[in-house]
């Protein structure tokens, strides 16, 4: 009688991984892809390899019909000692750090108290407290103005309670402190939109089975709501560093880069490197300077966003 021996695991055929499916080519996607593509090598390409160009050449209102190649005599203007780029950059830092931090946790602090169930009337709030990101930022700039003026309510207010009024435009702290406070004004309703939706995003079974195990508020928050939090915001927290570093509008609106920095220069407290290159196009006249800080400023926005991306692995293909 014959006995069917089991084939050892050495002898039993192996089983090949599944291949993966052909990739197929729509040629129908290269044609919706088309305006993109254009608009991008109009308006983001060649204007930036034109701004490159001229960085290389001493382009100025001097040298506006004839200008030629100076090599990298404006990047060396630019890190040379006693150039303004490292008091502009400092601010520029602090503008960043202290923007980043007060727009969004000022945002998500107000999606904890509007997603807080005991909280009455929390739709009437919502929207009042968006009003501020429909409004436009010149308008905002031109109330802001009002309040900080030396004049304006809030310096009367502060003579209410006996407190002397700040010339808060005209002093180098004031005038930062100012649009710190502004920026925030306008731009913590994105923020808050953004917790109040990370919010309701976290599973309901979580807070009860903490209230089952006897978990206080506290716990809740640090075990269940901030992970869920800091997981949905940190993208948004690395974009909000790129962006505040190119945001020139409040500063331009408000300030104007004011004060100036010291007797005879050409920069002001509160000029950002965005806003100093602004300067040094439409105040000064001087383009190829102006388009070095330009490019300087890209390469670390553009590094900035490559660490976004590794970080929040926002470009990798799903297999």
């Amino acid at each position: 009688m014959a006995v069917n021996v089991p084939a050892s695991p050495l002898e039993q055929p192996r089983l090949e991984a599944p291949s993966r499916r052909p990739r197929v080519t729509h040629r129908s996607a290269y044609f919706y892809l088309m305006p993109v593509a254009i608009s991008a090598l109009v308006f983001t390409l060649i204007p930036f390899f034109y701004t490159l160009y001229i960085s290389f050449t001493n382009y100025s209102l001097y040298n506006f019909k004839e200008f030629g190649l100076v090599g990298w005599r404006n990047y060396a203007n630019i890190f040379e000692a006693g150039s303004a780029f490292l008091p502009v950059l400092s601010w520029t830092v602090m503008w960043i750090g202290f923007g980043t931090i007060i727009n969004v946790g000022g945002g998500m602090i107000l999606a904890l108290l509007l997603n807080h169930s005991g909280l009455r009337e929390r739709n009437l709030y919502r929207t009042i407290l968006i009003i501020p990101w429909a409004v436009p930022l010149i308008l905002l700039a031109q109330v802001w103005a009002g309040i900080f003026n030396s004049q304006g309510p809030l310096n009367l207010l502060l003579g209410q309670i006996g407190i002397n009024g700040v010339n808060w435009l005209n002093g180098v702290w004031s005038a930062r402190a100012a649009l710190l406070i502004m920026n925030f004004w306008f731009t913590y309703p994105f923020f808050m939109v953004v917790g109040l939706a990370a919010l309701q995003a976290i599973p309901r079974d979580l807070y009860e089975v903490a209230d089952l195990d006897g978990a206080g508020t506290w716990a809740r928050l640090r075990d269940i709501t901030f992970p869920f939090l800091l997981t949905s915001i940190m993208p948004l927290l690395i974009t909000q560093v790129a962006f505040q570093f190119n945001n020139a509008g409040p500063i331009l609106l408000l300030t104007g880069g004011n004060p100036v920095a010291e007797p005879g220069a050409n920069y002001g407290s509160t000029d950002t490197l965005a806003t100093y290159a602004y300067k040094l196009i439409y105040n000064l006249r001087i383009y190829g300077l102006a388009a070095a800080y330009s490019v300087v400023v890209f390469f670390i926005i553009a590094g900035l966003t490559v660490f976004n991306a590794k970080v929040t692995r926002s470009f990798e293909e799903a297999s």
